[in-house]
């Protein structure tokens, strides 16, 4: 199959390929970022390492998935080891593990579940994105829980044009088909008026068999994958200083679980996902307020089917309802010539209902739980020295309490671990967080800046880690109703450079102390869940302190008005300094160890080239090794992809691209031990209005 598509190269669920290609001419290496200090500012102004993806750039990009475009991005790391077939991606920044420690929002609101922390990067329909802002470094005095690496926030379009629109179809590795479609338009006039838009897409892929070939068996199948979407916009604005906006969508997706024995589906994931935004923009005499209502339902279906080495059969079914929904209001005006506050509250709440059914065993497990989340925050931006110099200044406390909380085990088997049935309510649990940061920037020329800074970030514990138990692929995890807060003091030293429209130049280095880390830990014990070895028990505690050394440095250079490069390099040296947990055997000692799924060093470059003829653009990433477990005995080893795309834009209303990803074929082991999907080509054609 992948020597019949020599020419067809990939894209899928990459939506956003309906613009035109990059216009390097009209490039702002400087460009207006607002997520940094909640205000408008200028990439050089920003006293933090800060970095904006525009629509163009996405549109120019070889990618499958959204997140692809992230690794541009230095000390962003993006795991997505089976392509689109992988259920999800993890991002991570600066040498945290864990893809929950990146608060990730669109127009300002939070996407992260409070049920697991994480992002599904699925349903972000990408033909809608104006631009990506993303943000390094503890910002949990301005966003509050999971904003410890940093934040990424993807910024929505208000169409332009009183029509605009497109279709798209593409065709790709492994007979992936799809399409989508998106029409829009913009009725204001006199600062009175209205605008809508129309989207969606669908995709699907055969799959590949992701085993190894020397362990492959009757039981393995092709990772197959079926999704689709759609959703709306629709705004109104009263009049120049008041504008709401409605935005509704909803996404499914069901992908395979690689092995099928009896059943006709095999094993599988099928989430559905419902989001509803609403925003009231508002300026009241030199105030700017922001005021965000939303709502997120995801309803989970899950199947495992198996066979073990002891031709023991086993069946599972399982359920999962998770809701998130808040209010997040900000408020920023001028209270003096040279000074800006800016302040704001927020309240999220986040549900979790589970069930699991063994087919194959009596064996039956429930578990809930709810978390709130309140937030109140301030930061004051005052300018010195002819505005040479900039001290900013905030805080935020929040509040937050896990209540309602338990699990049922009905008729347990080594199924699933248990020895006995049992049902138990867990205990409230409340705290409070406290996140200040500081930082001074002194501007040394016109394009020149240097800053340092001081913040701390904190994330709360998982719903998922809170109250639920079962099986997991690295054992068997209890669920910990005690689990606390984790924070991370982060100092920072940062240089930029910047020309307008030549070259943009940051740089840093940090020193970050974490204590209470959460970390999944083995308790010393085993069970015997009916595979073929005894399984670890493992919980999710509060290990003690962990300190990361880094630094970054990044670079984008316009050669020619047709022609720029992109470097970028990250090292991070990330370890548990000090382990003590009371659940563990008291033989173990993490002391000194790497922290588990960090890799040290992150490189990437790119190239785009923009002539009269086509676009080009060609990028390779390295991620260097990294430990698999937390007592570092096994190393997954590092992995080198290089990517390309060349496109055209004919007669003003078409577009075809092929794309290519891992273009050198380079099918690398995953830290589950399973294979990448090798190189992934697909061929797109866009009509655009």
């Amino acid at each position: 199959m992948k020597n019949r598509l020599l020419f067809v190269f990939l894209l899928l669920g990459a939506e956003s390929l309906f613009s035109q290609s990059v216009d390097t001419n009209v490039v702002n290496l400087n460009t207006v970022v607002i997520t940094a200090t909640r205000t408008e500012k200028q990439l050089l102004d920003i006293p933090a390492q800060a970095d904006l993806i525009s629509a163009d750039e996405i549109a120019a990009f070889p990618l499958s998935n959204l997140d692809d475009i992230l690794k541009t991005t230095a000390n962003v790391n993006v795991n997505r080891s089976w392509g689109i077939f992988s259920k999800n991606a993890a991002v991570t920044m600066r040498g945290l593990e864990g893809s929950d420690r990146v608060l990730v929002l669109i127009d300002g609101i939070p996407k992260n579940s409070l049920v697991g922390g994480s992002v599904n990067w699925h349903n972000i329909f990408v033909d809608e994105l104006q631009k990506i802002e993303v943000v390094k470094g503890p910002v949990s005095a301005l966003y509050g829980n999971n904003a410890m690496g940093g934040v990424i926030n993807m910024i929505t379009k208000i169409p332009e044009k009183k029509l605009e629109g497109s279709v798209k179809a593409f065709y790709g590795t492994y007979n992936t088909i799809g399409s989508s479609v998106s029409m829009a338009g913009n009725e204001i006039e006199d600062d009175k008026g209205y605008y809508w838009s129309f989207y969606g897409n669908y995709r699907h892929g055969d799959g590949y068999v992701f085993e190894a070939p020397d362990y492959i068996d009757e039981t393995d199948v092709r990772t197959a994958l079926d999704e689709a979407g759609g959703g709306a916009k629709i705004g109104y604005r009263l009049n120049r200083n008041h504008r709401v906006e409605l935005v509704v969508d909803n996404y499914n997706e069901t992908r395979g679980g690689g092995t099928k024995v009896f059943t006709s589906e095999g094993s599988f994931d099928k989430v559905f996902t419902n989001n509803l935004r609403f925003t009231h923009y508002a300026k009241v005499g030199k105030a700017d307020i922001v005021t965000s209502l939303f709502w997120m339902k995801e309803d989970y279906y899950s199947q495992k089917e198996s066979m073990n080495d002891f031709a023991e059969y086993r069946l599972m079914n399982s359920y999962s309802n998770r809701t998130d929904n808040g209010l997040v209001s900000t408020l920023s005006m001028p209270v003096f010539k040279k000074q800006l506050l800016t302040t704001g509250l927020e309240f999220k709440s986040g549900s979790s209902h589970n069930h699991e059914t063994y087919r194959t065993s009596p064996d039956e497990i429930t578990s809930s739980g709810k978390m709130d989340i309140m937030g109140v925050f301030i930061q004051d931006e005052a300018s010195f020295l002819k505005n040479r110099m900039k001290a900013i200044v905030g805080f935020r406390f929040d509040a937050a309490g896990f209540y309602d909380g338990g699990q049922t085990i009905i008729d347990p088997t080594k199924a699933t671990g248990f020895t006995e049935g049992f049902h138990e309510e867990f205990d409230r649990n409340n705290w409070l967080a406290f996140s200040p940061k500081a930082s001074l920037q002194y501007k040394i020329t016109e394009f020149d800046a240097v800053y340092i800074s001081a913040g701390v970030g904190f994330k709360p514990p998982k719903l998922k880690d809170l109250s639920q138990s079962g099986k997991i692929n690295k054992g068997f995890r209890l669920a910990n109703p005690n689990l606390k807060p984790e924070y991370l003091t982060n100092y920072e030293l940062g240089f930029a450079h910047v020309r307008k429209e030549k070259m943009r130049v940051n740089a840093a280095v940090y020193y970050a102390f974490g204590h209470d880390f959460q970390y999944s830990v083995s308790t010393g014990d085993s069970v015997d869940t009916g595979g073929n070895t005894l399984k670890p028990v493992l919980i999710a505690d509060n290990i003690g302190k962990v300190e990361i050394i880094g630094l970054e440095i990044s670079s984008n250079y316009l050669l020619t008005k047709q022609l720029s490069f992109q470097l970028s390099y990250s090292f991070n040296h990330s370890i548990i300094k000090e382990y003590k947990s009371s659940m563990v055997d008291i033989n173990a000692n993490l002391n000194g160890k790497e922290m588990a799924e960090v890799s040290p060093h992150l490189f990437y470059a790119g190239l785009t080239w923009e002539n009269r003829y086509f676009s080009f653009q060609m990028n390779g990433n390295y991620v260097d090794k990294q430990w698999f477990d937390p007592e570092n005995t096994m190393l997954v080893d590092g992995y080198f992809l290089l990517n390309a795309k060349i496109s055209k834009s004919f007669f003003n209303h078409y577009y075809f691209a092929i794309e290519a990803q891992n273009l050198l074929d380079n099918q690398y082991v995953d830290r589950k031990g399973q294979l990448s999907p090798g190189r992934f080509m697909t061929a797109v054609f866009m009509y655009r209005l």
